[in-house]
């Protein structure tokens, strides 16, 4: 494996610093531990995360800066209505626009990792790389949690989530679509009928690109069938006839709970970050290695907001499904 030839000064200062304890005793081992530390970071700003699900339905936006504690968006509302008139009217219809705004908090997120000192040893002696699985493990924890964040909030900070946020609108439907009893011709007409609720409610501003479902009701799309001139196709098939630009994206989260407190089984929406997103100011960082008695801690760090939606009538969910 090629050396990794670079170092952050800092976390050589922080290596230095604890040389004693860490059993150095050149400084061309303080730097071989610091390339190591610096390798690590890097590679871990490498890997490539698995597709998290909130990430995926949510847009990611990173408008508003890092040392922001909070932002505040508006909403605005056309009223009014033009009318044919007669030569000198002086009764013409008014129209405004109205708005009203809404602050969100934005809270940081942060974790750590280390490495022991017989960990440092053992790397400086034998010339071998320091493990980055716990580095990995750091990163992962942060992004799951923004992720979370996005699909359901949080309660303790007052963000809401994909699935509960209360500018979502409601289409109802047929019944449960898992149920033997509900046909695929009564799925598909579920499903036109949340395409063309964005339609008619947003006066087609807003056309939808995306279906988030539950897994349980993404098997009835693929597995169900309808009769199509005397052709059989799934009800998805059917459906991406008539409207190949939806993409369909399964969540555990819209799963019906026991209680019903969650039963979001299906969203129809219009995926755009000038929509929907969550906001992301500071994206998973690592500080400078810090010497914290026997071992060298790295801690990560992140921001995030809840979920905004900007213009709610992108959006519907299904009732009943």
């Amino acid at each position: 494996m090629k050396q990794h030839m670079n170092y952050d000064a800092a976390d050589l200062a922080a290596v230095m610093e604890g040389k004693e304890r860490l059993g150095i005793e050149r400084e061309d081992e303080g730097i071989f531990l610091a390339r190591q530390l610096d390798f690590v970071k890097a590679r871990i700003y490498e890997v490539q995360t698995p597709n998290l699900t909130g990430l995926q339905l949510v847009p990611v936006s990173t408008e508003v800066p890092e040392w922001a504690e909070s932002f505040t968006y508006r909403t605005y509302d056309e009223v009014g209505m033009a009318k044919f008139i007669s030569n000198y009217a002086d009764d013409l219809p008014r129209v405004d626009v109205t708005g009203k705004e809404e602050t969100l908090k934005l809270k940081s997120i942060g974790d750590a990792y280390g490495y022991s000192l017989d960990e440092m040893r053992l790397a400086n002696a034998m010339g071998t790389n320091l493990a980055e699985r716990k580095g990995r493990t750091a990163r992962r924890a942060i992004d799951q949690l923004v992720n979370k964040v996005a699909l359901v909030g949080d309660t303790a900070h007052g963000f809401y989530g994909f699935t509960n946020h209360p500018n979502l609108g409601e289409t109802a439907v047929t019944g449960d679509w898992t149920v033997a009893a509900t046909t695929g011709d009564a799925i598909l007409a579920d499903l036109l009928a949340m395409y063309d609720a964005v339609l008619v409610q947003s006066y087609d501003n807003h056309a939808p690109n995306t279906l988030a479902v539950a897994p349980t009701r993404r098997s009835a799309l693929v597995s169900k069938n309808v009769n199509s001139g005397g052709q059989f196709q799934s009800v998805w098939s059917a459906f991406q006839a008539i409207h190949p630009g939806v993409t369909m994206i399964a969540s555990t989260e819209l799963e019906p709970t026991a209680d019903n407190s969650n039963v979001s089984t299906a969203v129809m929406y219009e995926r755009d970050v000038d929509n929907l997103s969550i906001e992301v100011p500071r994206p998973f960082e690592q500080l400078p290695a810090e010497k914290r008695n026997l071992e060298m801690v790295i801690d990560c760090i992140a921001k995030c907001s809840g979920v905004a939606i900007y213009r709610p009538l992108a959006l519907t969910k299904s009732v009943g499904v």
